[in-house]
């Protein structure tokens, strides 16, 4: 999916229009396409919004946005839990959460991942949890340029979990590798720790590769910094130690660092480890890539990361996007018809129920069918969708032939939803010997955190089910508010026939 990057620090603003290309599968990350990149000066919000807002309304750059947001109150751990309820185990992270930044559970917002659980001989078995905790005024007051300017604001993360969008991105060959990641910035560093895609330390750093000065920061000398560095890093491994049994084997480093590739030598010399730095275009498709931006690849690396691959946790606060208006239009058409074929193989495939009941139901679905024909019509005149034989035979036709294995598919959705979570659509294509699934559903709740806490129940439940698994990109989440409240989802799966 193609969205706007932004990495943000209180003297630049980094910009990057990417998406991954590629067929991806379980595993492959697929390569990163760029379209469009800036980098502007931040030091002045007001003219900072008046420039992207340039960027928005010459359609350059995808309103959709994910935002890294660089000298937040944050906090991001991994942490062993008693094994327990998923509400019970993210209610225990918040308070942990909020405790770690010093503030009450009202005034963060915490985005965790569940991971899987560890047991010991002798000892209760404890599950892997991983969390981000950042101060919601603060994050408000950060991204205010940017929706002033015109941007949807996705999803917000710090540095740590930018990294970890890089880590997905470039994940080791091996399974079990655990590489370590550093962005180093002028007066600002972080550190990421991860393995198979997951989080097992983050750390941010309140130095960078420049000593603060009266006037502009000045480089610090390079060995000075190789050994800076690679201290940290050797708390880092031994504090891993503690939860994680495999040594890191590699280092990779991004970052603003102008010839960042000189600290490789050292930090070999200092660490043993093999360090590789992200100023080359490995892993980026180099067809259409934008002039300049191969030359400063590194500082780019985490507007790029975040923009293809946002991380699984997001802090952005539930009511940052509660007035963004719903968005209407044919899409509904597509979808409603989508749900409502999928309904009636679900419906016409199950043994159980009455015969003269499924065909009742098949007539009711085909007479949807037949009035939605002319808008299905109309959108694939206009080649919104694809020019194919008619949508009604085609429908009517994947109802005989896909109907049990569409019904197990449905089991398993009706299975995974909390009773505040509603599927609203769900649109299968054929892609091979399995479908391509997208869901779109919505969370209801007397809160936005209630809400929150139904929509992450309902993605964990798709998750772990035996007929969805991981999602083909990370979901969505945007919150409405007016007639109804709660959270709207959407996810895509490829799903097995």
């Amino acid at each position: 999916m193609r969205r706007t990057g932004i990495d943000l620090s209180p003297a630049r603003c980094i910009v990057v229009d990417a998406e991954t290309s590629g067929r991806r599968r379980k595993g492959d990350p697929g390569t990163l396409r760029v379209h469009h990149f800036a980098s502007l000066s931040s030091a002045d919000s007001r003219a900072l919004t008046a420039e992207l807002k340039v960027l928005v309304e010459r359609k350059a750059f995808p309103r959709r946005a994910w935002v890294n947001l660089w000298e937040v109150r944050s906090s991001h751990q991994y942490v062993l839990l008693p094994s327990g309820q998923a509400s019970e185990l993210e209610s225990m992270v918040r308070h942990h959460g909020a405790s770690a930044l010093g503030m009450t559970d009202a005034e963060v917002t915490v985005a965790t991942t569940i991971g899987s659980t560890r047991g010991e001989p002798g000892h209760h078995s404890k599950t892997e949890v991983s969390f981000f905790a950042a101060g919601s005024q603060d994050v408000r007051e950060r991204l205010r340029p940017l929706v002033e300017a015109g941007f949807e604001i996705e999803g917000v993360t710090t540095p740590c979990g930018a990294l970890w969008s890089q880590a997905r991105l470039r994940r080791p060959s091996l399974p079990g590798e655990v590489h370590a990641h550093v962005a180093l910035g002028v007066t600002q560093s972080a550190l990421g720790i991860f393995s198979n895609g997951s989080l097992l330390y983050g750390r941010d750093l309140d130095w960078g590769y420049a000593t603060p000065t009266l006037g502009a920061p000045a480089p610090m000398n390079r060995e000075d910094l190789a050994g800076r560095l690679s201290a940290e890093l050797r708390r880092s491994f031994l504090y891993l130690k503690q939860y994680w049994e495999e040594e890191v084997s590699q280092i990779l480093l991004c970052g603003d660092m102008p010839e960042i590739r000189s600290l490789t030598a050292p930090l070999i010399e200092r660490l043993n480890i093999e360090v590789e730095t992200l100023d080359t275009l490995e892993g980026i498709d180099t067809a259409s890539l934008p002039v300049g931006f191969g030359e400063q690849a590194a500082t780019y690396r985490l507007a790029s990361s975040i923009a293809a691959e946002p991380p699984p946790v997001n802090l952005l606060p539930v009511e940052i996007t509660a007035d963004r208006p719903s968005q209407t239009g044919p899409r509904i058409f597509v979808a409603g018809t989508a749900a409502a074929v999928a309904l009636g193989a679900f419906l016409y495939a199950q043994a159980s129920a009455a015969r003269a009941e499924a065909d009742r139901q098949l007539t009711l679905v085909r007479r949807e069918i037949s009035l939605l024909q002319p808008a299905v019509s109309a959108l694939a005149a206009s080649q919104v969708l694809p020019k194919t034989e008619p949508v009604q035979r085609a429908a009517l036709s994947a109802l005989d032939a896909q109907g049990p294995s569409m019904a197990r598919l449905l089991e398993a959705l009706a299975n995974a939803a909390p009773s505040d979570v509603t599927v609203e659509s769900l649109r299968a294509l054929p892609d091979g010997d399995a479908w391509s699934v997208a869901i779109e559903a919505f969370a209801a709740g007397p809160d936005f955190v209630r809400a929150r806490d139904a929509s992450e129940s309902f993605l964990r439940a798709l998750e772990a089910s035996t007929s969805f698994g991981a999602p083909l990109q990370p979901p969505t989440r945007r919150i409405v508010d007016g007639k109804r409240s709660g959270i709207e989802l959407a996810a895509a799966y490829r799903v097995r026939k």
